[in-house]
């Protein structure tokens, strides 16, 4: 059943290459401004592709609405002021901005189709090409060499596949190159699950991997004992043959699909991407699981993740729910210590959307 799910995500995915107002602004006043257009995976991102527009005319006639719901966003408008003062804007997928104060900015048609075009040009520079496993393996076939790009810091070390038939078995080329993907993963090797640009024979494809060196060797006196595991679209793991939900969410974000990836989960995935999020401290992916960034439970993390591991499990099976706009789901958790798991709770996470064809959203969790 869980295949099935994401089977028919990973479809989806691919069919995607795609009130009264409160007072007009003038732009006369930031006419000695200047305007940054930037994309980066996460707010905290250190990895960013900008560029400068004329800010002339962009805000001049815009309509601007408090209290608005403030969306998740890859995509932020940087207004340099005189004096140095800088007002950051989220652009929604409409084209308008949002202030992290709920303050929404709807520009004219005209402006709003410019914003987005440089939006467009901007992302599809900075993330990667979508491929399916079955052409990735043929771009990058076993023995080839490929460079890999963090998405978050930046970061970027050379790599060699070495095997693999369901994904993609690598190892860093050298020991230098062993030295960058561990300081990517701050010292010390991890399963976690990061988003990454894989560069090969003059392409750059949306992957994952993760920073644990495993099974086979095979590149001499590179320092990593071991090969890790890069994963593409579709792409599954050896053995039982499970796609794996963790991986396809940093494809997804590593190919500026993320949005359009989330929107395709059923409730139960939704909790199982927010526990994933909650135990990495992605931000960016736990406030897309709430229907506004600025939510009281989207900011934080939660279950006790600072401290340790913690583990979730579906109280009752997993129920039909195509046809409804509600679902209470009851989930158990506890936090793994040592070799016990302590810390047990029962919440509820109460699972909502406006209709059928809309993603369910984390409305709240009710605690003990």
């Amino acid at each position: 059943m869980q295949k099935t799910r994401f089977i028919t995500v990973i479809t989806a995915l691919l069919l995607f290459i795609g009130e009264v107002p409160a007072e007009l602004v003038s732009a006369k006043s930031l006419s000695a401004a200047d305007a940054e257009l930037s994309v980066k995976a996460s707010p905290q991102a250190e990895y960013a592709t900008r560029r400068s527009i004329p800010l002339a005319r962009l805000l001049d006639g815009a309509v601007s609405r408090p209290d608005s719901p403030v969306p998740s966003t890859d995509t932020y408008l940087t207004v340099k002021k005189q004096g140095g003062k800088k007002t950051v804007y989220r652009v929604d997928p409409d084209g308008d901005l949002h202030q992290e104060d709920g303050v929404e900015l709807q520009l004219r048609p005209a402006e709003r189709a410019r914003l987005l075009k440089a939006a467009r040009e901007l992302r599809a520079k900075h993330y990667g090409e979508l491929l399916p496993w079955d052409e990735a393996k043929t771009v990058i076939p076993r023995k080839a060499k490929v460079k890999v790009i963090d998405l978050e810091t930046g970061l970027s070390f050379n790599a060699q596949r070495r095997a693999g038939s369901s994904h993609a078995d690598v190892q860093p080329l050298t020991k230098a190159d062993t030295e960058i993907m561990k300081q990517i993963y701050n010292g010390s090797w991890s399963w976690r699950r990061r988003a990454i640009l894989v560069e090969s024979n003059g392409r750059v494809l949306a992957a994952s991997m993760h920073g644990m060196p495993h099974g086979g060797d095979g590149i001499p006196n590179n320092g990593f004992r071991g090969h890790f595991c890069i994963h593409f679209l579709g792409s599954v793991t050896h053995g039982k043959g499970n796609v794996d939900l963790a991986h396809q969410l940093m494809v997804a974000k590593a190919s500026g699909t993320l949005d359009a990836f989330e929107r395709q989960l059923d409730p139960y995935d939704v909790i199982n991407a927010f526990f994933l999020a909650n135990e990495y401290g992605d931000s960016q992916l736990l406030a897309e699981l709430f229907p506004d960034a600025r939510h009281a439970q989207a900011g934080i993390r939660h279950f006790g993740a600072e401290d340790g591991t913690v583990r979730h499990q579906f109280v009752e099976a997993e129920e039909e729910v195509d046809q409804l706009v509600a679902a209470d789901i009851r989930v158990d958790t506890c936090v793994i210590r040592g070799n016990r798991c302590a810390d047990k709770t029962r919440s509820v996470f109460q699972m909502r959307r406006l209709s059928p064809a809309e993603p369910w959203r984390i409305d709240w969790i009710e605690k003990p």
